[in-house]
């Protein structure tokens, strides 16, 4: 019997939860599951400040996280997608070419930090995009804070506050300054904003909001108004995905990510699957998808559900994005726990301090668990009075 071939792309969040689940749920059926990746290992992405910090996030090797599980693992780059072939093609590690098919594809190929906004930024600019920067930013730090240097951080939103606010603790003789286009804060309530401008006032962190920058040079960061002088500079305001879906010809948004309907299917090649990051859901939901983990797991774990049901004749219930909070660490000893309405306006009813620090680390440790046992992951359900809203701003977003 010939075996359908699936293919993830992608070995974060979304596509690890994707191929482990596919392979639970499909133990025994005639399929060949392949997850391909650039890195041989999988590192928790969101604790990526903390690894700057000098501490340690949880890592694996595929070959070993997946051994035994029915999940084969090629360490590669996908550097073509074939669609109307059902191919693609790799970049492997040794320098060669290989091509591989499929009969159905999860793209999970993440994000990346985008330093194409302001010149100088990808020159001069340090980022926790990767594991491999976030160790040269570990390297540097302790040498620059021991003669109390000058560390600016370039955007204000939740990743800069985390990064800010972790360094600050871990390096109190760092004088940091945030330096944000919006105001600082923007993206919580009036309380949230208090209490992280409480935050930063106990750090000794500087705030400068409302502040375009305009140029980063070797040595400083130009604004509309000033110059920031650095040791060094950390590049944190914004993220952009990979280019190859639109090279590939498969149909995406202004900025690469693929179009998808409430099935998580690319709305212009049916047998492929976009999660995380560089999928956009947003003509099926009314509202773009947020880029972040807290999305990413349950989008990976349904598309493995979604695709079963699909192989076994079924029909399998719409996907529905259900972002009620978020959750963002203040250092290790407080955090802010922020609720949402299904407009994704902040709420005035947030969780704070110790209590928000001890969540923050839960849902952490939490999706290392749900990658790890991912037969035992669940996604929720929006309540039903928020069902309708969603439905009616999804059919606005496509009349």
């Amino acid at each position: 019997m010939q075996k359908t071939r699936i293919v993830v792309l992608g070995g974060g969040y979304s596509g690890v939860m994707a191929a482990g689940r596919l392979a639970s749920n499909l133990r025994g059926k005639p399929v060949e599951i392949t997850l391909v990746n650039a890195a041989p290992e999988f590192v928790q992405r969101i604790r990526f400040h903390q690894l700057a910090a000098n501490q340690s996030p949880y890592r694996v090797a595929f070959s070993q996280f997946f051994k035994g599980k029915g999940v084969e693992f090629i360490q590669a780059r996908a550097t073509a997608i074939q669609p109307d072939t059902n191919t693609i093609t790799l970049n492997l590690m040794n320098g060669q070419a290989q091509t591989i098919s499929y009969d159905y594809l999860v793209y999970a190929l993440g994000s990346f930090v985008d330093t194409s906004r302001v010149p100088g930024a990808a020159e001069y600019a340090m980022s926790l995009g990767t594991e491999a920067t976030s160790i040269q930013l570990r390297d540097r730090l302790p040498t620059i804070a021991e003669r109390g240097g000058r560390l600016v951080i370039c955007g204000g939103g939740f990743t800069g506050l985390e990064v800010t606010t972790e360094l600050a603790e871990s390096y109190p003789n760092l004088k940091i300054t945030l330096i944000t286009s919006d105001t600082f804060g923007a993206k919580v309530s009036q309380k949230g904003r208090s209490y992280l401008k409480q935050v930063f006032e106990r750090l000794h962190i500087k705030v400068i909001d409302n502040a375009n920058i305009e140029q980063i040079t070797a040595n400083e960061v130009k604004y509309a108004g000033g110059a920031l002088p650095y040791d060094i500079c950390i590049w944190s305001s914004g993220f952009t995905v990979p280019e190859l879906a639109r090279q590939s010809g498969i149909k995406v948004n202004e900025i690469g990510q693929i179009a998808i309907d409430d099935h998580l299917c690319s709305i212009s090649h049916p047998n492929i699957y976009a999660v995380g990051d560089a999928a956009d859901a947003s003509q099926a939901t009314g509202t773009p998808t947020r880029m972040a983990c807290a999305n990413a797991i349950p989008m990976g774990a349904y598309a493995a559900d979604e695709l079963t049901s699909r192989m076994n004749g079924e029909t399998h219930r719409p996907h529905e994005v259900v972002d009620f909070y978020r959750c963002t660490s203040l250092g290790r000893n407080a955090a802010l726990l922020q609720t949402y309405d299904i407009d994704d306006k902040p709420k005035e009813t947030i969780i704070k301090g110790r209590l928000a620090a001890f969540a923050k680390e839960t849902i952490c440790r939490y999706t290392v668990w749900g990658v790890t046992h991912p037969r035992w992951m669940f996604y929720q359900h929006r309540p039903k009075s928020e069902q309708a809203g969603q439905a009616s701003k999804a059919a606005a977003q496509t009349s």
